[in-house]
């Protein structure tokens, strides 16, 4: 059986509440945002004008939600 190193999954990168329930666009690295929109389409229009060929997009979540929970031992 051949084993694969599965990398570490890194944290992901935190939206600031301005952007929420919006589709947000990253750049390739997924360090920046480089433009949002109500809409994909919207998002992805506004990152390929900013000058992102290829913007990574993703839906942020609505300020309403709150996310509790923890690690136990």
């Amino acid at each position: 059986m051949i084993e694969k190193e599965v990398p570490q999954q890194e944290k992901p990168p935190v939206v600031p509440k301005e952007y929420a329930g919006q589709w947000i666009a990253w750049d390739q690295e997924q360090t920046q945002i480089v433009a949002s929109g109500r809409t994909y389409e919207e998002a992805c229009q506004a990152a390929i004008a900013a000058g992102e060929e290829h913007p990574l997009l993703a839906k942020a979540p609505s300020a309403k939600v709150r996310f509790v929970g923890g690690w136990s031992s």
